[in-house]
Protein backbone atom coordinates (compact mmCIF):
# COMPACT_ATOMS: atom_id res chain seq x y z
CA UNK A 1 0.00 0.00 0.00
CA UNK A 2 1.25 3.37 -0.69
CA UNK A 3 3.19 5.29 2.02
CA UNK A 4 0.98 8.80 1.28
CA UNK A 5 -1.24 9.39 4.52
CA UNK A 6 -4.50 11.76 3.67
CA UNK A 7 -6.78 13.37 6.10
CA UNK A 8 -10.80 12.08 6.36
CA UNK A 9 -12.97 14.33 6.98
CA UNK A 10 -16.81 13.60 7.98
CA UNK A 11 -19.32 16.26 7.02
CA UNK A 12 -21.77 15.19 9.46
CA UNK A 13 -19.94 15.60 12.35
CA UNK A 14 -18.16 19.00 12.05
CA UNK A 15 -19.95 21.99 13.58
CA UNK A 16 -17.80 24.65 12.19
CA UNK A 17 -16.44 25.25 16.09
CA UNK A 18 -12.74 25.82 14.59
CA UNK A 19 -10.69 23.79 17.14
CA UNK A 20 -8.89 22.58 14.53
CA UNK A 21 -7.97 25.77 12.88
CA UNK A 22 -6.68 26.81 16.51
CA UNK A 23 -4.85 23.52 17.15
CA UNK A 24 -3.15 23.60 14.02
CA UNK A 25 -2.27 27.89 14.87
CA UNK A 26 -0.99 26.74 18.24
CA UNK A 27 1.13 23.37 17.72
CA UNK A 28 3.02 25.21 14.22
CA UNK A 29 2.96 28.83 15.72
CA UNK A 30 1.01 30.05 13.15
CA UNK A 31 1.12 34.14 12.83
CA UNK A 32 -2.21 35.27 13.27
CA UNK A 33 -4.14 36.13 9.99
CA UNK A 34 -2.00 33.36 8.29
CA UNK A 35 -4.17 30.46 9.40
CA UNK A 36 -3.03 27.13 7.78
CA UNK A 37 -6.40 24.97 8.25
CA UNK A 38 -9.49 26.82 7.57
CA UNK A 39 -13.36 25.96 8.35
CA UNK A 40 -15.58 27.19 5.24
CA UNK A 41 -19.34 27.02 5.52
CA UNK A 42 -21.62 25.57 2.53
CA UNK A 43 -24.49 28.10 1.99
CA UNK A 44 -23.42 30.87 5.14
CA UNK A 45 -26.07 32.90 3.64
CA UNK A 46 -28.90 29.65 3.98
CA UNK A 47 -30.27 30.20 1.02
CA UNK A 48 -33.52 28.52 1.33
CA UNK A 49 -33.49 25.00 -0.48
CA UNK A 50 -30.01 23.63 -0.06
CA UNK A 51 -28.22 22.05 3.14
CA UNK A 52 -25.85 23.57 4.87
CA UNK A 53 -22.39 22.27 6.25
CA UNK A 54 -19.04 22.67 6.96
CA UNK A 55 -15.07 22.24 5.63
CA UNK A 56 -12.40 22.07 7.36
CA UNK A 57 -9.47 22.22 4.92
CA UNK A 58 -5.53 22.70 4.71
CA UNK A 59 -2.68 21.34 2.42
CA UNK A 60 -4.23 18.49 1.02
CA UNK A 61 -0.32 17.37 0.16
CA UNK A 62 -1.53 16.01 -2.89
CA UNK A 63 -0.19 13.34 -4.82
CA UNK A 64 1.35 14.99 -7.68
CA UNK A 65 1.26 18.70 -6.09
CA UNK A 66 0.92 21.98 -8.60
CA UNK A 67 2.46 23.93 -6.16
CA UNK A 68 5.74 22.02 -6.04
CA UNK A 69 5.68 21.22 -9.64
CA UNK A 70 5.33 25.10 -10.92
CA UNK A 71 7.48 26.53 -7.70
CA UNK A 72 10.41 28.41 -10.09
CA UNK A 73 13.07 28.21 -7.06
CA UNK A 74 12.46 24.66 -5.98
CA UNK A 75 11.75 25.33 -2.44
CA UNK A 76 9.19 22.42 -2.56
CA UNK A 77 9.41 18.86 -1.37
CA UNK A 78 7.91 15.59 -0.65
CA UNK A 79 8.39 13.45 1.93
CA UNK A 80 8.58 9.94 0.34
CA UNK A 81 7.52 8.34 4.00
CA UNK A 82 4.16 10.13 4.79
CA UNK A 83 3.78 12.04 1.17
CA UNK A 84 3.87 15.60 3.57
CA UNK A 85 4.46 18.83 0.66
CA UNK A 86 6.39 21.08 2.65
CA UNK A 87 8.39 24.29 1.83
CA UNK A 88 12.10 25.32 2.71
CA UNK A 89 11.57 28.45 3.54
CA UNK A 90 15.16 29.22 3.18
CA UNK A 91 14.62 28.24 -0.54
CA UNK A 92 10.88 30.32 -1.58
CA UNK A 93 11.45 33.36 -2.81
CA UNK A 94 7.74 34.58 -1.84
CA UNK A 95 6.78 34.94 -5.56
CA UNK A 96 3.16 33.69 -4.73
CA UNK A 97 2.99 31.53 -7.83
CA UNK A 98 2.29 28.42 -5.68
CA UNK A 99 -0.90 29.96 -4.26
CA UNK A 100 -2.05 30.80 -7.84
CA UNK A 101 -1.20 27.27 -9.02
CA UNK A 102 -3.19 25.20 -5.78
CA UNK A 103 -6.82 25.11 -6.09
CA UNK A 104 -7.06 24.27 -2.61
CA UNK A 105 -5.73 28.10 -1.48
CA UNK A 106 -3.23 26.33 0.71
CA UNK A 107 0.26 28.02 0.78
CA UNK A 108 -0.37 31.25 2.43
CA UNK A 109 2.01 34.54 2.03
CA UNK A 110 3.94 35.46 5.18
CA UNK A 111 4.43 39.04 4.45
CA UNK A 112 6.57 39.61 7.57
CA UNK A 113 9.22 36.78 6.36
CA UNK A 114 8.80 37.65 3.12
CA UNK A 115 7.69 33.46 2.31
CA UNK A 116 4.98 31.19 1.68
CA UNK A 117 4.20 28.48 4.53
CA UNK A 118 1.69 25.93 4.38
CA UNK A 119 0.42 22.89 6.78
CA UNK A 120 3.03 20.34 7.21
CA UNK A 121 0.96 17.50 8.31
CA UNK A 122 2.70 18.19 11.57
CA UNK A 123 5.64 16.05 10.56
CA UNK A 124 7.19 16.43 13.73
CA UNK A 125 4.54 14.93 14.96
CA UNK A 126 4.48 12.27 12.33
CA UNK A 127 7.79 11.71 13.32
CA UNK A 128 6.50 10.34 16.83
CA UNK A 129 4.25 8.78 15.72
CA UNK A 130 1.28 10.97 16.60
CA UNK A 131 -1.84 12.22 14.46
CA UNK A 132 -1.62 15.98 13.21
CA UNK A 133 -2.67 18.70 15.65
CA UNK A 134 -5.99 19.21 14.30
CA UNK A 135 -6.87 15.90 13.80
CA UNK A 136 -6.11 14.95 17.72
CA UNK A 137 -7.92 18.13 18.97
CA UNK A 138 -10.70 17.91 17.09
CA UNK A 139 -14.01 17.26 19.86
CA UNK A 140 -16.32 15.30 17.44
CA UNK A 141 -13.72 13.46 15.22
CA UNK A 142 -14.91 15.03 12.26
CA UNK A 143 -11.38 14.84 11.06
CA UNK A 144 -9.54 12.09 10.81
CA UNK A 145 -5.76 10.58 9.38
CA UNK A 146 -5.69 7.81 7.41
CA UNK A 147 -3.68 5.79 4.60
CA UNK A 148 -4.67 7.40 1.53
CA UNK A 149 -7.08 5.76 -1.14
CA UNK A 150 -7.15 6.69 -4.48
CA UNK A 151 -10.90 5.54 -5.23
CA UNK A 152 -11.91 7.23 -1.74
CA UNK A 153 -15.03 9.97 -2.20
CA UNK A 154 -13.95 13.34 -2.94
CA UNK A 155 -16.97 14.33 -5.02
CA UNK A 156 -19.04 16.42 -2.71
CA UNK A 157 -20.26 20.03 -2.81
CA UNK A 158 -17.76 22.40 -2.46
CA UNK A 159 -14.70 20.75 -2.74
CA UNK A 160 -12.82 20.95 -6.14
CA UNK A 161 -12.13 18.30 -8.14
CA UNK A 162 -8.88 17.81 -9.78
CA UNK A 163 -6.61 14.90 -11.06
CA UNK A 164 -3.92 16.40 -8.85
CA UNK A 165 -4.49 13.40 -6.10
CA UNK A 166 -5.80 15.28 -3.24
CA UNK A 167 -4.59 13.37 0.30
CA UNK A 168 -8.17 14.01 1.71
CA UNK A 169 -11.28 12.05 1.82
CA UNK A 170 -14.95 13.02 2.80
CA UNK A 171 -17.86 10.87 4.23
CA UNK A 172 -20.65 12.85 2.47
CA UNK A 173 -23.46 13.95 4.12
CA UNK A 174 -26.20 11.86 4.86
CA UNK A 175 -29.49 11.83 2.41
CA UNK A 176 -31.62 12.28 5.38
CA UNK A 177 -29.93 15.72 6.47
CA UNK A 178 -29.94 16.71 2.72
CA UNK A 179 -33.89 15.46 2.15
CA UNK A 180 -34.57 17.63 5.68
CA UNK A 181 -33.13 20.78 4.27
CA UNK A 182 -34.34 20.25 0.76
CA UNK A 183 -37.53 22.04 0.82
CA UNK A 184 -37.56 25.07 -1.55
CA UNK A 185 -39.67 28.24 -0.01
CA UNK A 186 -42.40 29.61 -2.74
CA UNK A 187 -42.29 32.75 -1.65
CA UNK A 188 -39.38 33.87 -2.63
CA UNK A 189 -38.66 34.22 -6.55
CA UNK A 190 -35.98 31.89 -7.71
CA UNK A 191 -34.34 34.27 -10.31
CA UNK A 192 -33.70 36.93 -7.44
CA UNK A 193 -32.32 33.52 -5.00
CA UNK A 194 -29.92 32.70 -7.93
CA UNK A 195 -28.33 35.95 -8.23
CA UNK A 196 -27.62 35.56 -4.18
CA UNK A 197 -26.30 32.10 -4.06
CA UNK A 198 -23.96 33.05 -7.27
CA UNK A 199 -22.01 36.10 -5.57
CA UNK A 200 -18.68 36.47 -6.23
CA UNK A 201 -16.66 35.61 -3.45
CA UNK A 202 -13.80 38.22 -2.77
CA UNK A 203 -10.72 36.74 -5.43
CA UNK A 204 -7.29 36.49 -4.04
CA UNK A 205 -5.64 37.47 -7.37
CA UNK A 206 -6.62 41.17 -8.59
CA UNK A 207 -5.43 44.22 -10.25
CA UNK A 208 -4.66 45.64 -7.00
CA UNK A 209 -1.57 43.54 -5.43
CA UNK A 210 -0.81 42.44 -9.23
CA UNK A 211 -0.60 45.93 -10.98
CA UNK A 212 3.66 45.76 -11.03
CA UNK A 213 2.76 42.23 -13.53
CA UNK A 214 0.26 44.54 -15.57
CA UNK A 215 3.14 47.22 -16.34
CA UNK A 216 5.84 44.71 -16.46
CA UNK A 217 4.11 42.41 -19.45
CA UNK A 218 2.65 45.19 -20.68
CA UNK A 219 6.11 46.52 -21.23
CA UNK A 220 7.38 43.36 -22.40
CA UNK A 221 4.46 43.04 -25.28
CA UNK A 222 5.71 46.74 -26.36
CA UNK A 223 9.44 46.42 -26.41
CA UNK A 224 8.52 43.03 -28.21
CA UNK A 225 6.36 44.29 -30.76
CA UNK A 226 8.71 47.06 -31.43
CA UNK A 227 11.83 45.51 -31.92
CA UNK A 228 9.58 43.20 -34.78
CA UNK A 229 8.16 46.15 -36.51
CA UNK A 230 11.14 46.90 -38.86
CA UNK A 231 11.27 43.55 -40.22
CA UNK A 232 7.40 43.74 -40.85
CA UNK A 233 7.97 46.94 -42.55
CA UNK A 234 6.45 46.84 -46.06
CA UNK A 235 7.76 48.44 -48.82
CA UNK A 236 5.22 50.87 -50.08
CA UNK A 237 2.36 52.27 -46.87
CA UNK A 238 0.33 55.04 -46.07
CA UNK A 239 1.73 55.79 -43.02
CA UNK A 240 5.66 56.40 -42.05
CA UNK A 241 6.88 53.45 -40.11
CA UNK A 242 8.19 54.18 -36.18
CA UNK A 243 11.57 54.35 -36.22
CA UNK A 244 13.70 51.59 -33.88
CA UNK A 245 13.70 52.45 -30.52
CA UNK A 246 17.38 53.80 -29.21
CA UNK A 247 18.74 51.50 -27.51
CA UNK A 248 19.18 52.91 -23.99
CA UNK A 249 15.78 54.01 -23.91
CA UNK A 250 14.81 50.08 -24.75
CA UNK A 251 17.72 49.00 -22.06
CA UNK A 252 16.54 50.74 -19.80
CA UNK A 253 12.32 50.53 -20.01
CA UNK A 254 12.93 46.49 -19.88
CA UNK A 255 15.26 47.05 -16.53
CA UNK A 256 12.46 48.94 -15.39
CA UNK A 257 9.83 46.14 -16.24
CA UNK A 258 12.08 43.87 -14.70
CA UNK A 259 12.72 45.59 -11.42
CA UNK A 260 8.31 45.82 -11.52
CA UNK A 261 8.60 42.52 -11.49
CA UNK A 262 10.92 41.75 -8.40
CA UNK A 263 9.63 43.46 -6.55
CA UNK A 264 7.00 41.15 -6.58
CA UNK A 265 8.78 39.24 -4.79
CA UNK A 266 8.90 38.55 -0.43
CA UNK A 267 12.40 37.90 -0.87
CA UNK A 268 13.58 39.59 -3.88
CA UNK A 269 17.31 39.08 -2.93
CA UNK A 270 16.99 35.58 -3.59
CA UNK A 271 15.67 36.33 -7.23
CA UNK A 272 18.23 34.18 -8.99
CA UNK A 273 16.09 31.06 -7.97
CA UNK A 274 13.81 31.95 -9.77
CA UNK A 275 14.99 30.29 -13.40
CA UNK A 276 15.67 26.98 -11.14
CA UNK A 277 12.90 25.18 -12.39
CA UNK A 278 12.96 25.88 -16.18
CA UNK A 279 11.82 22.11 -17.02
CA UNK A 280 8.32 22.65 -15.59
CA UNK A 281 7.54 26.44 -14.74
CA UNK A 282 6.65 28.86 -16.70
CA UNK A 283 7.46 31.66 -14.45
CA UNK A 284 11.24 30.23 -14.38
CA UNK A 285 10.84 30.02 -18.60
CA UNK A 286 9.54 33.67 -18.82
CA UNK A 287 12.40 34.91 -16.57
CA UNK A 288 15.05 33.04 -18.49
CA UNK A 289 13.56 34.63 -22.12
CA UNK A 290 13.16 38.03 -21.21
CA UNK A 291 16.42 39.44 -20.10
CA UNK A 292 17.83 37.12 -22.77
CA UNK A 293 15.93 38.93 -25.90
CA UNK A 294 16.07 42.15 -23.86
CA UNK A 295 20.01 41.69 -23.97
CA UNK A 296 20.38 40.81 -27.68
CA UNK A 297 18.06 43.35 -28.96
CA UNK A 298 19.78 45.93 -27.27
CA UNK A 299 23.18 44.66 -28.67
CA UNK A 300 21.76 44.81 -31.87
CA UNK A 301 20.16 48.21 -31.84
CA UNK A 302 23.08 49.45 -30.94
CA UNK A 303 25.04 48.11 -34.24
CA UNK A 304 22.68 49.05 -35.83
CA UNK A 305 21.29 46.68 -37.67
CA UNK A 306 17.58 46.61 -38.94
CA UNK A 307 17.36 42.81 -40.32
CA UNK A 308 18.64 39.70 -41.38
CA UNK A 309 18.51 36.49 -39.99
CA UNK A 310 19.91 37.26 -36.60
CA UNK A 311 17.28 39.84 -36.17
CA UNK A 312 14.33 37.35 -36.88
CA UNK A 313 15.82 35.38 -34.32
CA UNK A 314 15.68 37.97 -31.95
CA UNK A 315 12.49 38.94 -32.81
CA UNK A 316 11.25 35.14 -32.29
CA UNK A 317 12.79 35.02 -28.67
CA UNK A 318 10.92 38.64 -27.86
CA UNK A 319 7.78 36.56 -28.72
CA UNK A 320 8.46 33.51 -27.08
CA UNK A 321 9.12 35.44 -23.98
CA UNK A 322 5.54 37.05 -24.36
CA UNK A 323 4.20 33.56 -24.84
CA UNK A 324 5.53 32.44 -21.48
CA UNK A 325 4.11 35.35 -20.03
CA UNK A 326 0.96 34.86 -21.34
CA UNK A 327 1.43 30.95 -20.48
CA UNK A 328 2.32 31.70 -16.12
CA UNK A 329 -1.66 32.88 -16.07
CA UNK A 330 -2.75 29.05 -16.88
CA UNK A 331 -2.12 27.55 -13.25
CA UNK A 332 -4.91 29.68 -12.29
CA UNK A 333 -7.49 27.02 -14.72
CA UNK A 334 -9.37 30.31 -15.27
CA UNK A 335 -11.49 29.43 -18.45
CA UNK A 336 -10.40 31.62 -21.86
CA UNK A 337 -6.44 31.83 -21.07
CA UNK A 338 -5.20 29.97 -23.93
CA UNK A 339 -6.76 32.32 -26.38
CA UNK A 340 -7.64 36.16 -24.89
CA UNK A 341 -7.83 39.73 -26.11
CA UNK A 342 -5.20 40.88 -23.50
CA UNK A 343 -2.91 38.07 -23.87
CA UNK A 344 0.45 39.93 -24.30
CA UNK A 345 1.31 38.01 -27.14
CA UNK A 346 -1.60 39.18 -29.41
CA UNK A 347 -0.78 42.93 -27.92
CA UNK A 348 3.01 42.43 -28.80
CA UNK A 349 1.87 41.53 -32.77
CA UNK A 350 -0.73 44.81 -32.54
CA UNK A 351 2.29 46.46 -31.58
CA UNK A 352 4.39 45.29 -34.31
CA UNK A 353 1.71 45.76 -37.58
CA UNK A 354 0.91 49.48 -36.06
CA UNK A 355 4.44 50.71 -35.49
CA UNK A 356 5.58 48.86 -38.69
CA UNK A 357 2.74 50.72 -40.50
CA UNK A 358 1.45 47.03 -41.90
CA UNK A 359 -2.05 47.12 -42.60
CA UNK A 360 -2.44 43.56 -43.02
CA UNK A 361 -1.16 42.41 -39.64
CA UNK A 362 -2.74 45.25 -37.62
CA UNK A 363 -5.90 44.82 -39.41
CA UNK A 364 -5.71 41.19 -38.65
CA UNK A 365 -4.83 41.62 -35.07
CA UNK A 366 -7.80 44.26 -34.31
CA UNK A 367 -10.70 41.83 -35.67
CA UNK A 368 -9.36 39.17 -33.62
CA UNK A 369 -8.87 40.46 -30.35
CA UNK A 370 -12.56 43.06 -30.73
CA UNK A 371 -13.63 39.43 -31.21
CA UNK A 372 -12.22 37.71 -28.62
CA UNK A 373 -13.06 40.75 -26.04
CA UNK A 374 -16.75 41.00 -27.07
CA UNK A 375 -16.86 37.02 -26.42
CA UNK A 376 -15.19 37.08 -23.51
CA UNK A 377 -17.95 40.06 -21.95
CA UNK A 378 -20.82 38.12 -23.36
CA UNK A 379 -19.63 34.67 -21.57
CA UNK A 380 -19.57 37.49 -17.95
CA UNK A 381 -22.63 38.15 -18.18
CA UNK A 382 -24.45 35.12 -18.57
CA UNK A 383 -22.64 33.95 -15.61
CA UNK A 384 -23.61 37.19 -13.78
CA UNK A 385 -20.46 38.14 -13.01
CA UNK A 386 -19.63 42.00 -13.42
CA UNK A 387 -19.04 43.16 -17.48
CA UNK A 388 -18.12 46.64 -16.82
CA UNK A 389 -20.32 48.04 -19.74
CA UNK A 390 -18.48 51.69 -19.75
CA UNK A 391 -14.91 49.91 -19.77
CA UNK A 392 -16.65 48.01 -22.65
CA UNK A 393 -17.79 51.10 -24.83
CA UNK A 394 -14.41 52.75 -24.42
CA UNK A 395 -12.70 50.01 -25.14
CA UNK A 396 -14.06 48.54 -28.50
CA UNK A 397 -14.74 52.04 -29.75
CA UNK A 398 -11.89 54.25 -28.57
CA UNK A 399 -9.11 51.61 -28.81
CA UNK A 400 -10.01 48.53 -31.36
CA UNK A 401 -12.75 50.63 -33.87
CA UNK A 402 -12.03 53.76 -34.11
CA UNK A 403 -8.16 53.21 -34.61
CA UNK A 404 -9.03 51.10 -37.37
CA UNK A 405 -11.44 53.80 -38.97
CA UNK A 406 -8.59 56.16 -38.89
CA UNK A 407 -6.20 54.17 -40.20
CA UNK A 408 -8.39 53.20 -43.46
CA UNK A 409 -8.92 56.96 -43.92
CA UNK A 410 -5.34 57.16 -44.60
CA UNK A 411 -4.52 60.49 -43.34
CA UNK A 412 -0.86 60.59 -41.98
CA UNK A 413 -2.03 63.13 -39.60
CA UNK A 414 -4.02 60.89 -37.63
CA UNK A 415 -1.10 58.29 -36.78
CA UNK A 416 -0.15 59.73 -33.56
CA UNK A 417 -3.46 59.57 -32.02
CA UNK A 418 -4.14 56.00 -32.97
CA UNK A 419 -0.88 55.25 -31.68
CA UNK A 420 -2.20 56.93 -28.30
CA UNK A 421 -6.29 55.24 -28.64
CA UNK A 422 -4.45 52.18 -29.19
CA UNK A 423 -2.29 52.21 -26.49
CA UNK A 424 -5.03 53.56 -23.96
CA UNK A 425 -7.07 50.72 -25.31
CA UNK A 426 -4.91 48.06 -24.58
CA UNK A 427 -4.34 49.17 -21.46
CA UNK A 428 -7.78 49.18 -20.35
CA UNK A 429 -7.43 45.56 -21.60
CA UNK A 430 -4.92 44.26 -19.43
CA UNK A 431 -6.38 46.12 -16.47
CA UNK A 432 -9.96 44.25 -16.77
CA UNK A 433 -7.93 40.97 -17.51
CA UNK A 434 -6.14 41.47 -13.53
CA UNK A 435 -9.74 42.39 -12.71
CA UNK A 436 -11.51 38.89 -13.56
CA UNK A 437 -8.40 37.11 -12.95
CA UNK A 438 -8.20 34.41 -10.19
CA UNK A 439 -7.30 31.27 -9.06
CA UNK A 440 -10.35 28.55 -7.43
CA UNK A 441 -10.62 28.36 -4.21
CA UNK A 442 -12.79 26.49 -1.23
CA UNK A 443 -15.01 29.32 -1.20
CA UNK A 444 -15.26 30.56 -4.56
CA UNK A 445 -15.39 26.49 -5.49
CA UNK A 446 -18.77 26.84 -2.64
CA UNK A 447 -20.47 29.78 -4.72
CA UNK A 448 -20.12 28.06 -7.49
CA UNK A 449 -21.84 24.85 -6.02
CA UNK A 450 -24.73 26.82 -4.02
CA UNK A 451 -25.59 28.01 -7.10
CA UNK A 452 -25.79 25.61 -8.97
CA UNK A 453 -27.53 22.81 -6.35
CA UNK A 454 -30.03 25.80 -6.25
CA UNK A 455 -30.79 26.19 -9.77
CA UNK A 456 -31.69 22.50 -10.09
CA UNK A 457 -33.85 22.53 -7.04
CA UNK A 458 -35.53 25.10 -8.50
CA UNK A 459 -36.16 23.22 -11.95
CA UNK A 460 -37.10 20.32 -10.16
Amino acid sequence: MSPQKSFLFDVNKCTGCAACQIACAIENRVEAGIDWRQVHTFNSRHVPGVPSFHHSLASNHCVDPPCMKHCPALAYSKDPGTGAVTIDADKCIGCKYCSWACPYDAPRFNAGAGTMEKCTFCSHRLDEGLEPACVSLCPTGALGFTEYDPAGETAVPGFTQSDIGPAIRFVPQRRSAVASASVVTACVHPPDLAVVAAAIVPGRIGLRSEWTLMVFTFLGALLAGWYAAPLLAPAQSTFAPVGPPHPLVFALAGAAGLALAASHLGRWNRAWRVVLNWRHSWLSREVLLFPAFLTLATITLADGSAGGTFNWIVAALGFAALFAMDSVYHVTRAPGLWLHSAQVFLTGLLIAGLFSANSMVFGVVVVVKTSLYLSRKYNLFRALREARPWFTRVRVLAGLVVPLALWWNGDPRWFPVIVALVAAGELIDRAEFYLELDAPSPARQMDADLADLFQQKGSS
